[in-house]
Order: C-alpha cells, then sequence, then structure tokens
C-alpha cells in the first residue's frame, strides 16, 4: 500500500521539484546592498565627491565577467554605465575588501583610465558589457555615452589580461552607428584562431545596438566594422511593458541578447517573447551590407518562442541556451539541438530572490575544462519604478555550475528519473 502511495506522489510532483534535489545550487558570489567605490588615494575620492563624480546610489552593475590564469589569478570584472552623473568609473573589478554595503570595486585597468565628464575621448567613458576570450585578452565595448549626450565615438578597447595593457583600439564610422539614437551594449567575440595553434589574430565581434536597432560585426583583420539590419532587431509593443517580482514597468529596448554556436547568431530585443537567428556566414560577409543595411531579409528567421521576455543569455559548448525569464522568474535553458519552443522550455531551479532582472550572463570555462554559468541580477525593475531601497540586498553576482546539466541529469522525462522495484 504504501510503495503505491509513494509512486503516486513522485508522480504528482512536477519534474522540476523531483530533479532540483540532485541539482546543483546557485552559488551568490558577492552581493550589495550599494555599489562601493575604491579610490587610489583618499584624495581622488574626495575630489570625486566634490566634482559630483561620485554618488553611490547612481550606480547600477550590468555585467559580469569571470576570468582565471597563472599570472593573475582568479578576478571577476564589472560594469557601470554613466546612466547619469556620479559614476567615478565604468569598469571594475571586484576586490576581496568588504564594507557594510559590500565588496569594495577597483577601477580597471586603473583610475586614470576613466573618463568622467566625456572631455577625452582617449579613455573609457561608458561601458554596459565586456566579452573575454580564450586568448587571454578582454573586449571593452564603450558607448562613449553619459547622460543620453554622446560624447565621444563607440570605441572598442582590447586589453591584454596577462598585464592588463591596450593592445587595440577601434573607434567605429559614423556610417555604423547614428551619435545619439545608437547605444552599443553587447559583444560577442568569435575566434577563428585561438591558441594554442591559434595566434588571436582572427576574430570577429557582433555587437547589439539596443536603442537604433542593429547589428554591428567587427572583423578585426580587415580592422573594419559594418552594418547590418532586419525587422526582427526590433522591439515588439505588445511585450514593451514587464513584470518582474510585482512590479511593472516599460522599457521598449530592442537587441539585447546575444549568442552564438559558431554557425549561428542568436538574438532577441529585450521586449520580445522571440528568439530570431541569422548564420554567421551571411552576416560575416561584409559585401553582403554594403549597398543595403536591410538586405539579406530571407537569411533571418523566427527560432522560436518563450513564454516571457529575457534580458541577457549564454550558451555553453553543448548547444544549451540559458535565460531568466521575467515572469515568473525562472532560470531556463534550450537545447539549440531542438525546436526552441515552450515544450523545450526546461526550468533550472533557483531561488528567484537571486535572479531579479539578470542583466549579465556569461558561460565560463574553468582551468579545470568545467563550464559554469555566471550572472549579474540588480533588480532593475525597483531602478525604474523608483521603489530601491538601499538597506536591502540589491545588486548579485551568483555562479552555478553546468556538469549535471550538460551531463544530462536535468531532463523533464521522469521515465529517465525514477526506477520502481
Amino acid at each position: 500500500m504504501w510503495g503505491r502511495f509513494f509512486i503516486v506522489l513522485i508522480l504528482a510532483l512536477t519534474p522540476h521539484a523531483i530533479v532540483s534535489v540532485k541539482l546543483r545550487d546557485v552559488e551568490v558570489i558577492y552581493q550589495w546592498k550599494q555599489l562601493v567605490y575604491g579610490f587610489p588615494t583618499e584624495a581622488d575620492r574626495l575630489k570625486a565627491i566634490a566634482d559630483g563624480n561620485l554618488v553611490p546610489e547612481n550606480g547600477t552593475p550590468i555585467d559580469v565577467a569571470p576570468h582565471q590564469d597563472s599570472n593573475k589569478g582568479s578576478r571577476v570584472f564589472t560594469t557601470i554605465p554613466r546612466f547619469t552623473s556620479g559614476i567615478p568609473y565604468t569598469l571594475a573589478l571586484v576586490s576581496d575588501s568588504k564594507e557594510s554595503n559590500g565588496p569594495v570595486l577597483q577601477p580597471y585597468p586603473d583610475y586614470s583610465w576613466h573618463n568622467s565628464d566625456g572631455g577625452d575621448c582617449d579613455k573609457i567613458t561608458s561601458v554596459f558589457r565586456v566579452a573575454i576570450t580564450e586568448c587571454n585578452q578582454m573586449f571593452v565595448l564603450d558607448t562613449g555615452v553619459i547622460s543620453m549626450v554622446q560624447h565621444c565615438p563607440p570605441q572598442l578597447l582590447v586589453f591584454d589580461l596577462n598585464n592588463d595593457s591596450l593592445v587595440h583600439r577601434y573607434r567605429f564610422e559614423p556610417g555604423t552607428y547614428i551619435a545619439v539614437a545608437s547605444l552599443f551594449i553587447v559583444p560577442i567575440v568569435v575566434v577563428d584562431d585561438p591558441p594554442p595553434k591559434g595566434l588571436c589574430r582572427k576574430l570577429r565581434v557582433y555587437i547589439g545596438d539596443v536603442t537604433f536597432h542593429g547589428l554591428v560585426i567587427y572583423d578585426s583583420e580587415l580592422n573594419t566594422a559594418w552594418r547590418a539590419e532586419n525587422k526582427f532587431m526590433y522591439p515588439d509593443p505588445d511585450h514593451g511593458t514587464h513584470l518582474i517580482a510585482g512590479e511593472k514597468f516599460d522599457l521598449m529596448d530592442g537587441m539585447f541578447g546575444l549568442a552564438t554556436d559558431r554557425q549561428q547568431l542568436f538574438f532577441h530585443p529585450l521586449a520580445s517573447v522571440s528568439e530570431y537567428s541569422v548564420p554567421l556566414s551571411v552576416i560575416n560577409n561584409r559585401t553582403n551590407w554594403l549597398a543595403d543595411v536591410n538586405s539579406m531579409t530571407k537569411s533571418f528567421r523566427l527560432v522560436g518562442n518563450r513564454t516571457s521576455q529575457c534580458a541577457a543569455q549564454a550558451m555553453d559548448s553543448y548547444n544549451n541556451l540559458y535565460c531568466v525569464i521575467h515572469n515568473p522568474i525562472k532560470l531556463v535553458r534550450w537545447n539549440m539541438n531542438k525546436p526552441y519552443s515552450v515544450k523545450n522550455e526546461i526550468e533550472i531551479p533557483v531561488d528567484p530572490e537571486l535572479l531579479q532582472f539578470v542583466s549579465g550572463m556569461k558561460v565560463f570555462k574553468t582551468d579545470g575544462g568545467k563550464e559554469e554559468l555566471w550572472m549579474m541580477s540588480n533588480r532593475f525593475q525597483r531602478i525604474a519604478s523608483g521603489t530601491i531601497d538601499f538597506n536591502e540586498v540589491n545588486f548579485r553576482i551568483v555562479r552555478r555550475p553546468l556538469d549535471d546539466i550538460q551531463h544530462g541529469q536535468l531532463k523533464q522525462d521522469l521515465s529517465q528519473r525514477l526506477i520502481f522495484n
């Protein structure tokens, strides 16, 4: 009798409730009530306050990028775009030093690099996201925008993470963006000649223009960039209102989440529940776009739909695409070898409190070869609605190992999880 009752009870549970017992946890690595900025000297800090360049409550972290090597050890980078004034630096390392509001940030590569007023375009003005490659290089996408004003042309900066020196700079030509209207917020880098055999000289960077609704492709061999546009890059008015943890806000952002399996570029606007793709071979061919940025329309396709909007996304080496949907808050994954659909939308159990608006997401490969999912959550719904409380934890960097997912432990099919004797 009890055996039959136990089987009925198990079958009544959802698949997610069953697998959550055996799945890995999401670990909080860092958290803040309010961002804490470190300075080279106390005099630098006092000057920043006097000049209006240090207003801690104005800072919102957007991205996370972990890195590990034998020279520098383990480091975690974050970005603080200059939506407004009071941001002393826009690219930072998370230090081991802590204060009551959270870990202390330190400017990267150093404080002298950061342009607080937009007056020096050789410095770093405002960064939303970065990308770190297998070549030990960090690609920093600088918008050049402060408080909605285009102070400098957008630029791509490449830093050698072995010694934190600048190894390349590319300033985007006017034909690839519209001043004030464009905002370059996300770079995805594909290296065609990676180590150990390659020299890291052949790569492309795919860049989302979130407000002027386009894609920019930078080719390192040609040292030039071009623009592609398509109707799928536009926000959908039906999904411009976002509901996260019971709070609503309107944001009609376009190109937001990018990921690639080295064959296709997957992308979605923020204000959308659809995922789209285009072959890399199509967008990599500069001649396709010289006459018309709206060319090759038939090469773009709808991959499928999900249950809600999501922001940042990332793909692992097993073709699993990860995203955190907004309502209800769920970390989900799709294997892109299967149809992208609600049926194949598999939830990864996690406390939704930890994942309120995930604006940054990376798949990171450790020295041991295992992959981890790193996420930055920032409760943007409270920032947008003006309800943020700096007495609470608002910003989190979290991490989740992926080996259980990649090795087939996360499945919807109960027959793969239950054994009856």
